[in-house]
């Protein structure tokens, strides 16, 4: 019967230091500016950027800087897709015009896994949206930015 109690004891502690562990990785990546906190539905929403950011040459050097938790393709003109395991996002291209260097973007996640009490990779998640973000505000700091709704749909299984 005790044995029990060890197994059940040991797993709890396992369990409290795994927490406390990601907890502080969390923090950390707080502290240092790389993620920020967000509602706990920002997957469900994209971001759209209106900046001056010059020309996409700019924006794609800047883009090949941020740092990645995934990979990333495209070209900066048109669309840059991000692929994870569990998510996919792009970024994409609106509006441009050329003598001012104005554009407008829009970053959207397009595929998410969903775990018990949120997203999985949800800090990786955080990690590339707030990179994003820190792109065009780096190439202009007078960046507007607004939210919009995603339109997609949800797959339940039975199983």
């Amino acid at each position: 019967m005790w044995v029990a109690y060890v197994i059940i004891a040991a797993a709890l502690i396992i369990g409290i230091v795994i927490g406390l562990n990601k907890r502080q990785q969390i923090n950390e990546l707080r502290d240092e500016g790389k993620i920020i906190k967000r509602n706990y539905k920002f997957v469900e929403k994209g971001e759209e950027f209106t900046a001056k950011i010059g020309s996409y040459a700019a924006l794609k050097q800047e883009l090949e800087s941020m740092p990645l938790p995934c990979s990333m393709k495209g070209n900066a003109s048109s669309q840059v897709d991000f692929t994870s395991t569990n998510y996919a996002a792009r970024l994409y291209k609106v509006d441009y015009d050329k003598p001012s260097g104005i554009g407008v973007f829009r970053f959207e996640y397009t595929r998410w896994k969903t775990a018990r009490y949120g997203y999985m990779d949800e800090t990786s998640m955080n990690l590339l949206m707030t990179s994003v973000e820190k792109v065009f505000l780096k190439l202009d700091p007078n960046t507007g930015v607004k939210s919009y709704d995603l339109n997609f749909k949800t797959s339940h299984s039975i199983f």
